[in-house]
């Protein structure tokens, strides 16, 4: 069994799998001051409710882009599941070249979920995940991985509105249809950042297909991909446990 974890800025999501096959997963918030303590208690909590014993995890693997819990966490994983942790890094075999100007500067997120697409498709592809920040990859048919771009997340989005403005509020709550046109504030920032995001997706993939083909594949994941892909012209393929499965196939890939 392999216990996996990505590391986001907002939440930690681990799961186990068995012989390639997704058991279970489980989160928590991200607090590098509590990650000690709070991930081991998590660790034990989840495996107890599945009836599963710790110590048959064989081995673990993190993608994290918060480094400062990175030692930590894997001093606990170790530590608890008695195994061995491999760190997504520029040192792990991916089967992608990395042809941006500083490869080992590139989120551990991106290149996890790129390895997998191209690992699936073996053609170009282009992965969206929309998390705390939206981001956008590009791998070509011989799996160069060529680059990404980056933008502000949903929820970072709707913060920031509330946060550097005197008057637009806060949302808490994404309604469940949203219109184009909003008829009141909370609808009109409703409408320029889920429908100005699945915009963002329209058009950076265009321009992206522009360079890799108009046969490229386009994946979305990430825990809005949900929300904004039903106002997406693209046709996307959802896939929700892009990074988790990623990370058990670069697990595999690194034996």
């Amino acid at each position: 069994m392999i216990l996996v974890v990505d590391v986001g800025n907002t939440n930690i999501v681990s799961a186990v799998y068995k012989d390639d096959k997704f058991c279970f997963d489980f989160r928590f918030k991200t607090d590098p001051d509590k990650i000690i303590s709070g991930y081991a208690n998590e660790i034990l909590k989840f495996f107890n409710k599945e009836n599963v014993c710790v110590e048959k995890i064989d081995g673990a693997i993190i993608s994290s882009v918060v480094p400062k819990v990175n030692k930590a966490l894997t001093d606990v994983i170790s530590q608890v599941c008695k195994c061995k942790v491999k760190l997504l890094d520029s040192k792990l075999k991916t089967g992608l070249k990395i042809c941006t100007d500083y490869p080992e500067k590139v989120g551990a997120d991106l290149i996890c979920g790129a390895a997998m697409a191209y690992n699936k498709y073996r053609s170009s592809v282009i992965v969206f995940d929309f998390g705390t920040a939206t981001t956008v990859c590009a791998v070509d048919n011989i799996g160069n991985y060529l680059g990404h771009s980056i933008c502000p997340g949903v929820w970072t989005s709707f913060r920031a509105l509330s946060e550097f403005t005197a008057k637009l509020p806060k949302i808490e709550k994404i309604s469940d249809g949203v219109d184009a046109i909003g008829k009141n504030t909370v609808s009109s920032i409703e409408s320029g950042v889920i429908i100005g995001t699945a915009c963002i997706v329209d058009g950076m993939t265009k321009r992206y297909k522009k360079e890799l083909g108009e046969n490229t594949k386009v994946v979305a994941t990430g825990g809005l991909s949900e929300i904004i892909l039903p106002y997406c012209e693209t046709k996307i393929e959802l896939w929700k446990n892009l990074l988790l499965d990623g990370l058990n196939f670069l697990y595999k890939l690194n034996l």
